[in-house]
Protein backbone atom coordinates (compact mmCIF):
# COMPACT_ATOMS: atom_id res chain seq x y z
CA UNK A 1 0.00 0.00 0.00
CA UNK A 2 3.01 2.29 0.30
CA UNK A 3 2.70 3.45 -3.47
CA UNK A 4 -1.05 4.63 -3.34
CA UNK A 5 -0.16 8.14 -3.21
CA UNK A 6 1.98 7.21 -6.49
CA UNK A 7 -0.58 5.41 -8.34
CA UNK A 8 -3.36 8.45 -7.48
CA UNK A 9 -1.19 10.92 -9.05
CA UNK A 10 -0.91 8.59 -11.92
CA UNK A 11 -4.27 8.13 -12.30
CA UNK A 12 -5.13 11.72 -12.19
CA UNK A 13 -2.61 12.54 -14.69
CA UNK A 14 -2.99 9.90 -16.72
CA UNK A 15 -7.00 11.06 -17.02
CA UNK A 16 -6.14 14.25 -17.72
CA UNK A 17 -3.85 13.41 -20.59
CA UNK A 18 -6.83 11.05 -21.86
CA UNK A 19 -9.46 13.71 -21.84
CA UNK A 20 -6.98 16.37 -23.12
CA UNK A 21 -8.26 18.57 -20.71
CA UNK A 22 -10.12 18.82 -17.18
CA UNK A 23 -12.63 21.65 -17.59
CA UNK A 24 -15.51 19.33 -17.85
CA UNK A 25 -14.04 16.25 -14.84
CA UNK A 26 -13.13 19.22 -12.43
CA UNK A 27 -16.13 21.27 -13.35
CA UNK A 28 -18.58 18.67 -12.24
CA UNK A 29 -17.37 18.69 -8.09
CA UNK A 30 -14.12 19.46 -7.50
CA UNK A 31 -14.64 19.62 -3.72
CA UNK A 32 -14.91 16.23 -3.85
CA UNK A 33 -12.02 15.07 -6.21
CA UNK A 34 -9.24 17.24 -4.74
CA UNK A 35 -10.78 16.70 -0.70
CA UNK A 36 -8.20 15.00 1.30
CA UNK A 37 -10.20 12.00 2.93
CA UNK A 38 -9.49 10.17 6.26
CA UNK A 39 -8.57 6.80 6.42
CA UNK A 40 -11.46 5.65 8.88
CA UNK A 41 -10.27 2.11 8.57
CA UNK A 42 -6.98 0.30 7.94
CA UNK A 43 -6.63 -1.29 4.26
CA UNK A 44 -6.06 -4.61 3.39
CA UNK A 45 -3.72 -6.04 0.50
CA UNK A 46 -5.93 -7.25 -2.29
CA UNK A 47 -5.28 -10.93 -2.36
CA UNK A 48 -5.94 -13.03 -4.72
CA UNK A 49 -8.53 -13.12 -7.84
CA UNK A 50 -9.07 -16.79 -7.36
CA UNK A 51 -9.77 -18.27 -4.08
CA UNK A 52 -7.63 -21.37 -2.91
CA UNK A 53 -7.66 -22.72 0.58
CA UNK A 54 -9.73 -19.76 1.82
CA UNK A 55 -7.70 -16.89 0.55
CA UNK A 56 -10.46 -14.83 0.07
CA UNK A 57 -10.97 -11.04 0.47
CA UNK A 58 -14.52 -9.16 -0.08
CA UNK A 59 -12.06 -6.90 -2.36
CA UNK A 60 -11.87 -9.69 -5.09
CA UNK A 61 -15.39 -9.88 -5.59
CA UNK A 62 -15.31 -7.94 -8.36
CA UNK A 63 -17.50 -10.25 -11.08
CA UNK A 64 -19.60 -8.38 -13.40
CA UNK A 65 -22.96 -8.16 -14.11
CA UNK A 66 -24.72 -4.64 -14.88
CA UNK A 67 -27.71 -2.41 -16.14
CA UNK A 68 -29.88 -3.73 -18.98
CA UNK A 69 -29.96 -0.53 -20.32
CA UNK A 70 -27.52 -0.79 -23.17
CA UNK A 71 -27.64 0.55 -26.65
CA UNK A 72 -30.57 -1.61 -28.78
CA UNK A 73 -29.82 -4.22 -30.67
CA UNK A 74 -33.64 -5.98 -30.32
CA UNK A 75 -36.62 -4.00 -29.72
CA UNK A 76 -36.56 -3.54 -25.73
CA UNK A 77 -38.25 -6.37 -24.14
CA UNK A 78 -40.54 -4.88 -22.00
CA UNK A 79 -41.29 -2.47 -24.64
CA UNK A 80 -39.94 0.62 -23.92
CA UNK A 81 -38.69 1.73 -27.07
CA UNK A 82 -42.32 1.47 -28.75
CA UNK A 83 -42.61 0.48 -32.33
CA UNK A 84 -40.05 1.93 -34.58
CA UNK A 85 -41.92 3.71 -36.92
CA UNK A 86 -41.74 1.91 -41.10
CA UNK A 87 -39.56 3.72 -43.45
CA UNK A 88 -38.66 1.73 -46.36
CA UNK A 89 -35.40 0.60 -45.03
CA UNK A 90 -35.55 -1.29 -41.82
CA UNK A 91 -38.22 -3.54 -40.03
CA UNK A 92 -40.76 -2.55 -37.43
CA UNK A 93 -42.93 -4.32 -34.37
CA UNK A 94 -46.46 -5.35 -36.51
CA UNK A 95 -48.25 -7.31 -33.92
CA UNK A 96 -49.39 -6.41 -30.70
CA UNK A 97 -48.06 -8.45 -27.49
CA UNK A 98 -50.83 -9.49 -25.33
CA UNK A 99 -50.39 -8.66 -21.06
CA UNK A 100 -51.65 -10.15 -18.17
CA UNK A 101 -51.79 -6.58 -16.29
CA UNK A 102 -51.15 -3.20 -16.62
CA UNK A 103 -48.97 -0.59 -14.13
CA UNK A 104 -49.69 2.17 -16.12
CA UNK A 105 -51.77 5.03 -15.70
CA UNK A 106 -52.19 8.31 -17.24
CA UNK A 107 -51.58 10.65 -14.20
CA UNK A 108 -48.09 9.37 -13.81
CA UNK A 109 -47.01 9.15 -17.41
CA UNK A 110 -48.54 12.64 -17.86
CA UNK A 111 -45.91 13.76 -14.87
CA UNK A 112 -43.36 12.26 -17.08
CA UNK A 113 -43.89 13.83 -19.69
CA UNK A 114 -43.88 17.41 -17.45
CA UNK A 115 -40.82 16.97 -15.94
CA UNK A 116 -39.09 15.78 -19.03
CA UNK A 117 -40.55 18.96 -21.47
CA UNK A 118 -38.61 20.60 -18.43
CA UNK A 119 -35.24 18.61 -19.07
CA UNK A 120 -35.86 16.08 -15.98
CA UNK A 121 -36.09 12.05 -16.61
CA UNK A 122 -35.83 9.15 -14.26
CA UNK A 123 -34.90 5.75 -15.16
CA UNK A 124 -34.62 2.78 -12.99
CA UNK A 125 -35.61 -1.31 -12.30
CA UNK A 126 -36.35 -4.06 -9.79
CA UNK A 127 -34.83 -7.60 -10.32
CA UNK A 128 -35.79 -10.25 -7.54
CA UNK A 129 -33.90 -13.57 -8.84
CA UNK A 130 -34.41 -17.08 -6.86
CA UNK A 131 -31.61 -19.52 -7.98
CA UNK A 132 -31.37 -22.87 -6.91
CA UNK A 133 -28.84 -26.05 -7.00
CA UNK A 134 -31.00 -28.96 -7.52
CA UNK A 135 -27.72 -31.75 -9.26
CA UNK A 136 -24.01 -32.46 -8.70
CA UNK A 137 -22.30 -29.39 -6.85
CA UNK A 138 -21.36 -29.66 -3.32
CA UNK A 139 -25.17 -29.99 -1.99
CA UNK A 140 -28.79 -28.85 -3.08
CA UNK A 141 -29.39 -25.40 -2.00
CA UNK A 142 -31.04 -21.55 -3.00
CA UNK A 143 -29.68 -18.40 -2.96
CA UNK A 144 -32.27 -14.93 -3.01
CA UNK A 145 -31.45 -11.79 -4.18
CA UNK A 146 -32.62 -8.26 -5.29
CA UNK A 147 -31.19 -5.30 -6.82
CA UNK A 148 -33.10 -1.74 -7.09
CA UNK A 149 -31.84 1.08 -9.42
CA UNK A 150 -32.80 4.19 -9.71
CA UNK A 151 -31.48 7.34 -12.08
CA UNK A 152 -32.09 10.79 -12.56
CA UNK A 153 -31.09 11.86 -15.68
CA UNK A 154 -30.77 15.85 -16.93
CA UNK A 155 -30.61 16.93 -20.42
CA UNK A 156 -28.96 20.37 -19.53
CA UNK A 157 -29.81 22.24 -23.07
CA UNK A 158 -33.60 22.51 -21.57
CA UNK A 159 -32.39 22.72 -18.13
CA UNK A 160 -29.12 25.87 -18.57
CA UNK A 161 -28.82 25.91 -22.20
CA UNK A 162 -25.90 23.69 -22.49
CA UNK A 163 -26.03 22.24 -25.81
CA UNK A 164 -25.65 18.70 -25.79
CA UNK A 165 -24.95 18.50 -21.91
CA UNK A 166 -26.66 15.63 -19.53
CA UNK A 167 -25.96 14.93 -16.17
CA UNK A 168 -26.67 11.16 -15.13
CA UNK A 169 -26.54 10.28 -11.59
CA UNK A 170 -27.76 6.75 -10.25
CA UNK A 171 -27.80 4.93 -7.17
CA UNK A 172 -28.31 1.25 -6.52
CA UNK A 173 -28.57 -1.40 -4.04
CA UNK A 174 -28.63 -5.13 -3.64
CA UNK A 175 -29.84 -7.28 -0.77
CA UNK A 176 -29.76 -10.89 -0.49
CA UNK A 177 -27.56 -14.03 -0.62
CA UNK A 178 -27.12 -13.77 -4.54
CA UNK A 179 -24.58 -16.07 -4.93
CA UNK A 180 -24.80 -19.86 -5.00
CA UNK A 181 -21.03 -21.10 -5.01
CA UNK A 182 -21.42 -22.80 -1.98
CA UNK A 183 -24.18 -25.15 -3.52
CA UNK A 184 -23.03 -25.64 -7.09
CA UNK A 185 -18.74 -25.42 -6.44
CA UNK A 186 -18.75 -22.50 -9.32
CA UNK A 187 -17.14 -19.43 -8.01
CA UNK A 188 -17.93 -18.14 -11.92
CA UNK A 189 -21.07 -19.02 -11.74
CA UNK A 190 -23.52 -16.35 -9.79
CA UNK A 191 -26.83 -15.23 -9.55
CA UNK A 192 -27.60 -12.02 -12.67
CA UNK A 193 -28.07 -9.10 -10.15
CA UNK A 194 -25.29 -10.51 -7.86
CA UNK A 195 -23.14 -7.63 -6.31
CA UNK A 196 -20.14 -7.67 -4.63
CA UNK A 197 -22.00 -6.26 -0.70
CA UNK A 198 -25.02 -5.47 0.29
CA UNK A 199 -25.95 -1.67 0.84
CA UNK A 200 -26.63 0.98 -1.13
CA UNK A 201 -23.78 2.20 -3.97
CA UNK A 202 -23.33 5.26 -6.58
CA UNK A 203 -23.70 3.50 -9.24
CA UNK A 204 -23.41 6.84 -12.03
CA UNK A 205 -22.29 10.55 -11.10
CA UNK A 206 -21.10 11.67 -14.43
CA UNK A 207 -21.17 14.56 -17.18
CA UNK A 208 -21.87 13.64 -20.59
CA UNK A 209 -20.91 16.22 -23.36
CA UNK A 210 -21.84 15.66 -27.13
CA UNK A 211 -20.04 17.68 -29.88
CA UNK A 212 -19.59 18.28 -33.41
CA UNK A 213 -23.24 17.38 -34.32
CA UNK A 214 -23.27 13.95 -32.81
CA UNK A 215 -19.44 12.94 -33.50
CA UNK A 216 -18.12 13.87 -30.46
CA UNK A 217 -19.01 12.56 -26.70
CA UNK A 218 -17.07 12.89 -23.67
CA UNK A 219 -17.98 10.92 -20.45
CA UNK A 220 -16.48 12.19 -17.45
CA UNK A 221 -17.25 11.43 -13.67
CA UNK A 222 -17.89 8.51 -11.51
CA UNK A 223 -18.59 5.86 -14.02
CA UNK A 224 -18.79 1.63 -14.59
CA UNK A 225 -16.88 0.55 -17.91
CA UNK A 226 -18.86 -2.37 -18.03
CA UNK A 227 -22.72 -0.97 -18.06
CA UNK A 228 -22.96 -1.08 -22.21
CA UNK A 229 -19.40 1.10 -22.42
CA UNK A 230 -17.20 -2.23 -23.28
CA UNK A 231 -17.88 -5.19 -24.72
CA UNK A 232 -21.89 -4.87 -23.77
CA UNK A 233 -24.75 -6.22 -25.53
CA UNK A 234 -28.29 -5.93 -24.63
CA UNK A 235 -28.81 -9.51 -24.92
CA UNK A 236 -26.45 -10.85 -22.30
CA UNK A 237 -28.58 -9.14 -19.95
CA UNK A 238 -31.36 -11.27 -20.91
CA UNK A 239 -29.76 -14.32 -19.42
CA UNK A 240 -30.30 -14.88 -15.62
CA UNK A 241 -26.26 -16.56 -14.90
CA UNK A 242 -22.89 -15.60 -15.39
CA UNK A 243 -23.21 -13.00 -18.50
CA UNK A 244 -25.18 -9.73 -18.13
CA UNK A 245 -23.88 -7.32 -19.85
CA UNK A 246 -20.10 -8.30 -20.83
CA UNK A 247 -18.42 -12.05 -21.30
CA UNK A 248 -17.26 -13.16 -17.62
CA UNK A 249 -13.09 -12.95 -18.98
CA UNK A 250 -13.75 -8.93 -19.27
CA UNK A 251 -13.84 -9.06 -15.46
CA UNK A 252 -11.60 -12.14 -14.91
CA UNK A 253 -8.99 -10.57 -16.43
CA UNK A 254 -8.67 -7.41 -15.14
CA UNK A 255 -9.66 -4.74 -12.14
CA UNK A 256 -12.40 -2.14 -13.12
CA UNK A 257 -14.70 -1.76 -10.43
CA UNK A 258 -17.63 -3.88 -9.77
CA UNK A 259 -21.46 -3.77 -11.33
CA UNK A 260 -22.90 -2.03 -8.18
CA UNK A 261 -20.15 0.57 -8.10
CA UNK A 262 -18.12 3.03 -9.75
CA UNK A 263 -14.76 5.26 -9.88
CA UNK A 264 -13.12 8.08 -11.48
CA UNK A 265 -13.33 7.84 -14.82
CA UNK A 266 -13.08 9.25 -18.20
CA UNK A 267 -14.28 8.23 -21.69
CA UNK A 268 -14.24 9.59 -25.06
CA UNK A 269 -16.57 8.14 -28.53
CA UNK A 270 -15.62 9.40 -31.93
CA UNK A 271 -18.60 8.61 -34.01
CA UNK A 272 -17.52 8.44 -37.72
CA UNK A 273 -20.83 7.72 -38.91
CA UNK A 274 -24.26 6.81 -37.29
CA UNK A 275 -23.26 2.72 -37.61
CA UNK A 276 -19.47 3.26 -36.96
CA UNK A 277 -17.49 4.27 -33.75
CA UNK A 278 -14.09 4.40 -31.40
CA UNK A 279 -14.02 4.63 -28.21
CA UNK A 280 -11.21 4.27 -25.38
CA UNK A 281 -11.59 5.51 -21.29
CA UNK A 282 -9.20 5.59 -18.08
CA UNK A 283 -11.18 3.91 -14.79
CA UNK A 284 -9.52 4.65 -11.30
CA UNK A 285 -8.98 0.84 -10.00
CA UNK A 286 -9.84 1.80 -6.32
CA UNK A 287 -10.42 -1.78 -4.15
CA UNK A 288 -11.91 0.75 -1.55
CA UNK A 289 -14.84 0.89 -3.89
CA UNK A 290 -15.64 -2.02 -2.81
CA UNK A 291 -16.54 -1.41 0.49
CA UNK A 292 -19.56 -1.88 1.77
CA UNK A 293 -21.44 1.77 0.67
CA UNK A 294 -18.70 3.31 -0.03
CA UNK A 295 -17.58 3.11 3.66
CA UNK A 296 -20.33 5.57 3.56
CA UNK A 297 -21.31 8.16 0.23
CA UNK A 298 -19.39 10.16 -0.70
CA UNK A 299 -16.61 8.46 1.73
CA UNK A 300 -13.08 8.65 1.32
CA UNK A 301 -13.28 6.57 -1.55
CA UNK A 302 -13.71 9.69 -3.61
CA UNK A 303 -10.74 11.02 -3.43
CA UNK A 304 -7.56 9.85 -5.66
CA UNK A 305 -5.22 8.87 -2.75
CA UNK A 306 -6.49 5.20 -2.67
CA UNK A 307 -6.24 4.70 -6.32
CA UNK A 308 -3.92 1.47 -6.92
CA UNK A 309 -3.63 1.86 -10.78
CA UNK A 310 -5.67 2.09 -14.35
CA UNK A 311 -7.56 -0.18 -16.22
CA UNK A 312 -7.79 1.58 -19.62
CA UNK A 313 -10.17 -0.09 -22.16
CA UNK A 314 -10.04 0.64 -26.13
CA UNK A 315 -12.53 -0.87 -28.67
CA UNK A 316 -13.47 0.04 -32.28
CA UNK A 317 -17.09 -1.58 -33.73
CA UNK A 318 -19.76 -1.02 -36.40
CA UNK A 319 -23.53 -1.70 -35.45
CA UNK A 320 -27.19 -1.10 -36.60
CA UNK A 321 -30.79 -1.62 -35.59
CA UNK A 322 -34.02 -2.35 -37.16
CA UNK A 323 -34.25 1.44 -37.76
CA UNK A 324 -31.88 1.25 -40.97
CA UNK A 325 -31.34 -2.50 -41.74
CA UNK A 326 -33.85 -5.45 -41.67
CA UNK A 327 -31.32 -7.78 -39.98
CA UNK A 328 -29.62 -5.90 -37.46
CA UNK A 329 -25.62 -6.53 -36.70
CA UNK A 330 -22.63 -5.61 -34.14
CA UNK A 331 -19.03 -6.37 -34.49
CA UNK A 332 -16.26 -4.64 -32.35
CA UNK A 333 -12.55 -5.41 -31.96
CA UNK A 334 -11.14 -4.58 -28.05
CA UNK A 335 -8.27 -4.15 -25.85
CA UNK A 336 -7.78 -3.39 -22.68
CA UNK A 337 -4.66 -2.97 -20.39
CA UNK A 338 -4.78 -2.83 -16.46
CA UNK A 339 -2.16 -1.27 -14.39
CA UNK A 340 -2.29 -2.50 -11.10
CA UNK A 341 -1.10 -4.89 -8.29
CA UNK A 342 -2.57 -8.09 -8.49
CA UNK A 343 -1.97 -11.51 -6.83
CA UNK A 344 0.89 -14.13 -8.60
CA UNK A 345 -1.80 -17.28 -9.28
CA UNK A 346 0.95 -19.49 -8.12
CA UNK A 347 4.22 -18.57 -6.30
CA UNK A 348 4.70 -17.30 -2.92
CA UNK A 349 7.27 -13.99 -2.30
CA UNK A 350 9.98 -16.51 -1.98
CA UNK A 351 8.52 -18.08 -5.32
CA UNK A 352 7.72 -21.12 -3.42
CA UNK A 353 4.16 -22.99 -4.64
CA UNK A 354 1.41 -21.02 -2.32
CA UNK A 355 -0.95 -23.92 -1.90
CA UNK A 356 1.43 -25.86 -0.27
CA UNK A 357 3.86 -23.24 1.36
CA UNK A 358 1.84 -20.64 2.21
CA UNK A 359 2.67 -17.23 3.11
CA UNK A 360 2.08 -14.17 0.79
CA UNK A 361 1.01 -14.46 -2.86
CA UNK A 362 4.10 -13.06 -4.77
CA UNK A 363 2.34 -9.55 -5.81
CA UNK A 364 2.43 -8.53 -9.65
CA UNK A 365 1.76 -5.64 -12.12
CA UNK A 366 0.39 -5.23 -15.58
CA UNK A 367 -2.09 -7.64 -18.01
CA UNK A 368 -3.27 -7.11 -21.40
CA UNK A 369 -6.33 -8.71 -23.31
CA UNK A 370 -7.90 -8.27 -26.64
CA UNK A 371 -11.27 -9.30 -27.51
CA UNK A 372 -13.29 -10.12 -30.50
CA UNK A 373 -17.22 -9.88 -30.59
CA UNK A 374 -20.40 -10.64 -32.99
CA UNK A 375 -23.60 -10.82 -33.42
CA UNK A 376 -26.03 -11.07 -35.74
CA UNK A 377 -30.13 -11.60 -36.99
CA UNK A 378 -29.72 -14.76 -39.50
CA UNK A 379 -33.61 -15.37 -39.79
CA UNK A 380 -37.07 -13.75 -39.64
CA UNK A 381 -40.66 -15.31 -40.62
CA UNK A 382 -41.16 -11.79 -41.79
CA UNK A 383 -38.67 -9.32 -43.26
CA UNK A 384 -40.36 -6.66 -42.08
CA UNK A 385 -41.10 -7.99 -38.54
CA UNK A 386 -39.10 -7.63 -35.86
CA UNK A 387 -39.37 -11.54 -34.90
CA UNK A 388 -36.09 -13.61 -35.48
CA UNK A 389 -33.28 -15.68 -34.39
CA UNK A 390 -29.98 -13.80 -33.80
CA UNK A 391 -26.88 -15.75 -33.74
CA UNK A 392 -24.09 -14.09 -31.17
CA UNK A 393 -20.36 -14.74 -29.14
CA UNK A 394 -17.54 -13.10 -28.19
CA UNK A 395 -13.49 -14.50 -27.36
CA UNK A 396 -11.57 -12.80 -25.15
CA UNK A 397 -7.66 -13.27 -24.87
CA UNK A 398 -5.10 -12.74 -22.02
CA UNK A 399 -2.02 -11.51 -23.56
CA UNK A 400 0.09 -10.39 -21.00
CA UNK A 401 0.49 -10.44 -17.30
CA UNK A 402 -0.95 -13.72 -15.30
CA UNK A 403 -5.05 -13.38 -15.16
CA UNK A 404 -6.65 -16.54 -14.05
CA UNK A 405 -8.15 -17.18 -17.22
CA UNK A 406 -5.81 -17.72 -20.46
CA UNK A 407 -8.66 -17.66 -23.20
CA UNK A 408 -12.28 -17.40 -23.21
CA UNK A 409 -15.98 -17.67 -25.19
CA UNK A 410 -19.29 -17.46 -25.44
CA UNK A 411 -21.79 -18.79 -28.25
CA UNK A 412 -25.51 -18.56 -27.80
CA UNK A 413 -28.96 -18.17 -29.85
CA UNK A 414 -31.59 -15.49 -29.17
CA UNK A 415 -34.88 -15.99 -30.42
CA UNK A 416 -36.80 -12.86 -30.09
CA UNK A 417 -40.27 -13.46 -30.70
CA UNK A 418 -40.33 -17.03 -30.83
CA UNK A 419 -44.45 -17.27 -31.34
CA UNK A 420 -46.58 -14.96 -33.46
CA UNK A 421 -48.83 -14.50 -30.33
CA UNK A 422 -46.47 -13.55 -28.20
CA UNK A 423 -44.37 -11.17 -30.05
CA UNK A 424 -42.07 -9.69 -27.01
CA UNK A 425 -41.69 -13.01 -25.13
CA UNK A 426 -38.10 -14.93 -25.94
CA UNK A 427 -36.18 -18.11 -25.32
CA UNK A 428 -32.41 -17.61 -25.40
CA UNK A 429 -29.45 -20.32 -25.06
CA UNK A 430 -25.62 -19.41 -24.49
CA UNK A 431 -22.51 -21.59 -23.78
CA UNK A 432 -19.65 -20.00 -21.96
CA UNK A 433 -16.15 -21.55 -21.34
CA UNK A 434 -13.12 -20.84 -19.59
CA UNK A 435 -9.60 -22.29 -20.44
CA UNK A 436 -7.97 -21.54 -16.99
CA UNK A 437 -4.27 -20.07 -16.95
CA UNK A 438 -1.47 -22.67 -16.03
CA UNK A 439 -0.52 -20.97 -13.45
CA UNK A 440 -3.90 -21.74 -11.84
CA UNK A 441 -4.46 -25.22 -12.96
CA UNK A 442 -1.32 -25.89 -10.98
CA UNK A 443 -1.96 -24.38 -8.41
CA UNK A 444 -5.47 -26.04 -8.13
CA UNK A 445 -3.43 -29.65 -8.58
CA UNK A 446 -1.12 -28.99 -5.72
CA UNK A 447 -4.22 -27.74 -3.47
CA UNK A 448 -5.15 -31.40 -4.03
CA UNK A 449 -2.30 -32.80 -3.34
CA UNK A 450 -2.25 -31.11 0.15
CA UNK A 451 -5.37 -33.05 1.09
CA UNK A 452 -4.13 -36.16 -0.07
CA UNK A 453 -5.81 -36.20 -3.49
CA UNK A 454 -4.17 -37.71 -6.74
CA UNK A 455 -7.04 -36.23 -8.72
CA UNK A 456 -6.54 -33.72 -11.33
CA UNK A 457 -8.18 -30.20 -11.21
CA UNK A 458 -10.16 -29.81 -14.98
CA UNK A 459 -8.40 -27.23 -17.08
CA UNK A 460 -11.73 -25.89 -18.17
CA UNK A 461 -14.94 -24.77 -17.28
CA UNK A 462 -18.18 -24.45 -19.47
CA UNK A 463 -21.10 -23.21 -18.47
CA UNK A 464 -24.94 -23.22 -20.12
CA UNK A 465 -28.26 -21.58 -19.85
CA UNK A 466 -31.74 -22.24 -21.64
CA UNK A 467 -34.45 -19.83 -20.25
CA UNK A 468 -37.19 -18.17 -21.60
CA UNK A 469 -38.24 -14.42 -21.39
CA UNK A 470 -42.34 -14.24 -20.50
CA UNK A 471 -43.30 -10.70 -21.13
CA UNK A 472 -46.45 -10.39 -18.69
CA UNK A 473 -46.86 -6.99 -18.57
CA UNK A 474 -45.54 -3.65 -20.21
CA UNK A 475 -42.53 -3.62 -17.72
CA UNK A 476 -42.40 -6.40 -16.04
CA UNK A 477 -40.55 -9.53 -17.65
CA UNK A 478 -40.27 -13.14 -15.86
CA UNK A 479 -37.58 -15.34 -16.91
CA UNK A 480 -37.36 -18.99 -15.50
CA UNK A 481 -34.21 -20.65 -16.63
CA UNK A 482 -32.31 -23.93 -16.21
CA UNK A 483 -28.19 -23.60 -15.83
CA UNK A 484 -25.89 -26.40 -16.25
CA UNK A 485 -22.56 -26.37 -15.20
CA UNK A 486 -19.30 -28.78 -16.58
CA UNK A 487 -16.25 -29.24 -14.03
CA UNK A 488 -17.62 -26.28 -11.61
CA UNK A 489 -13.91 -24.78 -10.64
CA UNK A 490 -13.99 -24.87 -6.70
CA UNK A 491 -11.79 -21.84 -6.50
CA UNK A 492 -13.99 -19.88 -3.94
CA UNK A 493 -13.97 -22.91 -1.65
CA UNK A 494 -11.50 -23.36 1.37
CA UNK A 495 -11.35 -26.79 0.43
CA UNK A 496 -10.81 -28.24 -3.08
CA UNK A 497 -13.26 -31.50 -3.64
CA UNK A 498 -11.82 -34.46 -6.46
CA UNK A 499 -14.91 -35.59 -8.08
CA UNK A 500 -16.75 -32.75 -8.50
CA UNK A 501 -17.59 -33.09 -12.63
CA UNK A 502 -21.41 -30.49 -12.36
CA UNK A 503 -23.55 -28.56 -11.32
CA UNK A 504 -27.60 -28.01 -12.12
CA UNK A 505 -29.15 -25.07 -11.33
CA UNK A 506 -32.83 -23.84 -12.17
CA UNK A 507 -34.45 -20.50 -11.25
CA UNK A 508 -36.78 -17.35 -11.77
CA UNK A 509 -35.57 -13.81 -12.67
CA UNK A 510 -38.52 -11.02 -12.50
CA UNK A 511 -37.32 -7.58 -13.55
CA UNK A 512 -39.97 -4.34 -13.74
CA UNK A 513 -38.09 -1.45 -15.61
CA UNK A 514 -39.91 1.89 -14.55
CA UNK A 515 -39.88 3.48 -17.73
CA UNK A 516 -41.95 1.01 -19.71
CA UNK A 517 -43.85 -0.05 -16.62
CA UNK A 518 -44.90 3.29 -15.84
CA UNK A 519 -44.54 4.73 -19.78
CA UNK A 520 -42.34 7.56 -18.24
CA UNK A 521 -40.04 8.78 -21.30
CA UNK A 522 -36.27 8.33 -21.40
CA UNK A 523 -33.30 10.14 -22.01
CA UNK A 524 -31.62 8.68 -24.78
CA UNK A 525 -27.50 8.27 -24.43
CA UNK A 526 -24.97 7.55 -26.81
CA UNK A 527 -22.65 4.18 -26.08
CA UNK A 528 -22.22 3.05 -29.00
Amino acid sequence: MQNTGLHAVSFSCRATKFMGCCGVFGGLLPSLVFAEPQHTEKMEQVGNFYFVKGNRHYYDAAHAPTQPGVPRFVPAPNGGDGPVAPNGKGAHSILPQPYFFSLQFKPVAQGGKFLADHGVYFNGWNISQLNANVGGGYKNGSAYTNWALLGLNLDMQRIAGIPGGQMHFIIDDVAGQGRSWEYNASDWSWINTWGNHDGLQVREFTWDQELFNKHLFILAGRSNPKGGEFEGSELYCQFATFLCSSPTTFTIDGSSPSFTVSSWSARVLIKPTASTYIKGGIWEVEPWVRAKNHNGWPGPDWGFDKAEGEFIPVEAGYHTDFTTDKYPRAYSLGFTYDTSIYSDPLYNTEHQVYALAGGKAQPRRGRTTVYAQAQQMIWKPDPNDTRGLIVFGSANFLTSGDGTVRNGFVAGLFDWGPFRSRPRDYVGLVFQSYLWNRKVVHSMNASLQAEGYRNQWNSSETMMELNYGLNVAPGVMATPYFEYIWNPDQLASSRVLPNVKYAAQVGLMVNFEINPGLNLPELHRYRK
